[in-house]
């Protein structure tokens, strides 16, 4: 009898052996495909795409379609582990796009996919401000008028591939620094006392 149960017990370790074996192997094959977490225009054409976890790529490539089945040139032009911007070339304002992301997984997974998603280009996305419009923008924000400052500076810069304007003034008590998209937004801003 006890050489039975001996068995027995060998016999269901190597079913559960067995069994933990199949789920590692056959797991990362059948796994899902990445998820987007956010799909961004950037203006210009240009596309950002976030996902929810970490991903790995094997020479991706963007396909876009429009609504009306057009196919539409596109390329990468940055990558990293949670996401991906590209460009859409000759794109038409005020239409939606469905773009495809392909040679993409999930990370730690066996099989690369794709994933697919939409994004809209706005008619009016593409005016960017002026520099004096990103001027009016601080002080308003700043609840100033031009009256009230000195040592004002408006330029245009380029950081990381982003183009924006950097504003600096003075009050007698305060000194103001932000930063202004073209589209008008605040992207930073700081506030310290004037040490003059």
């Amino acid at each position: 009898m006890e050489g039975i149960r001996s068995q027995f017990r060998i016999g269901i370790a190597v079913v559960i052996i067995l069994a933990m074996l199949l789920s590692l192997s056959v797991a990362p094959v059948f796994a899902t495909a990445p998820k987007t977490e956010h799909v961004k225009y950037l203006g210009a054409g240009k596309v950002e795409v976030e996902f929810r976890h970490d991903v790995q790529y094997k020479k991706p490539k963007v396909t876009v379609k429009d609504s009306s089945g057009n196919v539409y040139s596109a390329s990468i032009y940055k990558k990293d582990d949670d996401e991906l911007k590209f460009k859409i070339k000759k794109y038409k304002k005020g239409k939606n796009y469905t773009f495809t992301i392909s040679g993409i997984r999930k990370e730690h997974t066996a099989k690369y996919g794709s994933v697919s998603g939409t994004v809209k280009i706005p008619k009016d996305q593409e005016k960017n401000i002026t520099a004096k419009e990103a001027r009016n923008i601080a002080l308003k924000d700043a609840g100033l008028t031009l009256q009230d400052v000195y040592d004002l500076d408006v330029e245009k810069d380029r950081d990381d591939g982003v183009v924006k304007y950097e504003v600096s003034f003075k009050t007698t008590k305060w000194e103001y620094d932000y930063e202004i998209s073209l589209k008008g937004a605040i992207l930073h801003k700081d506030k310290e006392i004037n040490d003059d």
